[in-house]
């Protein structure tokens, strides 16, 4: 009787004991922002207008069902073209999405949300201009299922380009379409809309991007744009209270139906113009022509500037 008590209660502690060694390990990663600095190869700020190019791009490295290594090979060094990169579902090696990209300011979420969560965000930003300041948010409701193992929620990086700051916030809202995700697409977006508020002040231009899982609505005609839809209105609601613009409806018409988006905003007394969008770019593939991701990248060049004394910003 004796061994088998013992027996029994080995069987009930062992599974509490990897539980509390688990958790012992994911709080040392809580609260993470991961930056890396070159300052000998930052890019000087200069004076007057600048011109730049930013990439969002879903990477889908997600733990235990993509290849990251062969992907991020190939990725890596394609990063280079642009000045700003924002990643989101980097969920894992994120050191070989860094590791040809030659941008001098690197910036991972690797925080979790809580003990219990296997992954960060899969957030990510790289940036050829010094940085100023990063911050993020982590969100409270995480939606249905398929959400639960990531600590999703938002990162921020602020650059000095040329004398004005730039506010690059990257995000990746709840997917599915099951209760749980309608009902965490609106209440995520408020979370946006109250950390943008908080943490860019009104002289701070702001980029907003990455996989949204919404899109903006496109009229009379647009089937999906009702009042029960949180795929639409909560993206436009966002959009709205924080005054911004989406680039792919300024150079392309308010067309576009993608979920990967770059929205922008100029600050306080300047002016900032979308000169070019473009999507699923043809070198975003391997050597044997299969797309490194299930999304396409999204890239857009912006110029920057003081605004015109009898011009709005």
């Amino acid at each position: 009787m004796a061994n088998g008590k013992w027996y029994t209660r080995w069987w009930f502690v062992a599974p509490v004991l990897v539980l509390v060694l688990l958790a012992g390990t994911a709080l040392l990663r809580m609260g993470g922002i991961e930056v890396v600095e070159n300052g000998a190869a930052l890019r000087a700020p200069g004076e007057g207008p600048a011109e730049f190019t930013i990439l969002t791009y879903n990477v889908q490295a997600r733990p235990w069902f993509d290849d990251a290594r062969h992907k991020f090979k190939y990725i890596s060094p394609l990063t280079s073209r642009f000045d700003i990169c924002a990643f989101q579902e980097c969920f894992k090696q994120h050191s070989l999405l860094w590791a040809a990209a030659e941008h001098p300011v690197k910036v991972y979420h690797s925080a979790l949300r809580n003990p219990f969560k296997i992954v960060g965000s899969g957030l990510g930003i790289l940036g050829k201009f010094p940085l100023v300041a990063t911050d993020e948010i982590r969100y409270a409701d995480a939606g249905e299922f398929q959400n639960w193992p990531a600590s999703k929620g938002v990162l921020m990086a602020r650059f000095n380009v040329n004398g004005m700051m730039l506010d690059v916030y990257t995000t990746h809202i709840a997917a599915g379409r099951k209760p749980a995700s309608r009902r965490a697409k609106p209440a995520q977006t408020a979370e946006i809309v109250e950390f943008v508020r908080r943490a860019s002040p009104p002289e701070n231009a702001v980029i907003l991007l990455g996989d949204f899982n919404m899109r903006p609505s496109r009229g009379p005609e647009d089937k999906e744009a009702n009042k029960d839809n949180p795929k639409v209105f909560a993206f436009d609601r966002m959009r709205d209270a924080l005054g911004l613009r989406d680039a792919s409806d300024e150079v392309n018409g308010p067309t576009g139906r993608e979920i990967d988006r770059i929205l922008f905003r100029p600050g306080k007394g300047h002016a900032m113009t979308p000169l070019t969008w473009q999507q699923d770019d043809p070198a975003f593939v391997d050597p044997e022509g299969k797309p490194l991701s299930d999304h396409a990248p999204v890239f857009v060049k912006f110029r920057m500037e003081t605004a015109p004394a009898s011009a709005g910003v």
